[in-house]
């Protein structure tokens, strides 16, 4: 399989639309699949805990799965770090017709693998976490103070706790 045949999906509910570009190559198929049968209940969590839900505007985000390379290059770029990472997110909070595009979010596939196999958690709560935390911060939450910091763990603590994925900020004993 060629390294750059991606595959578009789009995964909608009342409430969202998904768009995501993936990487065939990279990204296992069942670890793809996982994520879309979870995402509406995310998705429902992470609406319930940032009062989010509107009757009047469907949500929209765009997702890439991508790899450490292309993550790096969008870093360097746009934050002048010259580093992969786990997920970037680029806030939109663009109002069109009866649509709200929060924005984009990509996914490094490397990275995320080498966190979970690190910290001995499964690459999917790993994702589920990064997807929740990239999510967020399209919303506005950051971490740029440690009073912000304590208020975004929090959250993803609390929506991670109620999809019964655990505390991904507990220290790990080694």
């Amino acid at each position: 399989m060629n390294e750059t045949e991606e595959d578009y999906r789009i995964w909608k509910n009342e409430n969202f639309v998904i768009e995501s570009k993936i990487t065939l190559s990279l990204w296992d198929e069942i670890l793809i699949n996982d994520f879309h049968e979870k995402l509406n209940m995310v998705l429902d969590e992470i609406y319930k805990q940032t009062n989010l839900i509107s009757n009047e505007l469907k949500t929209l985000i765009s997702i890439s799965f991508s790899k450490d390379e292309k993550v790096m290059e969008l870093n360097n770029y746009f934050r002048k770090k010259n580093i992969a990472t786990n997920v970037l997110s680029f806030p939109s909070n663009h109002k069109f017709n009866k649509n709200l595009f929060l924005g984009d979010i990509i996914f490094s596939i490397e990275t995320i693998q080498r966190e979970a196999n690190r910290d001995n958690k499964s690459v999917s709560d790993h994702l589920i976490h990064l997807f929740i935390h990239a999510v967020l911060h399209l919303l506005g939450y950051d971490h740029e103070t440690e009073e912000k910091a304590k208020k975004m763990e929090d959250l993803e603590i609390k929506i991670l706790g109620n999809l019964k994925i655990d505390n991904p900020y507990k220290k790990i004993n080694r």
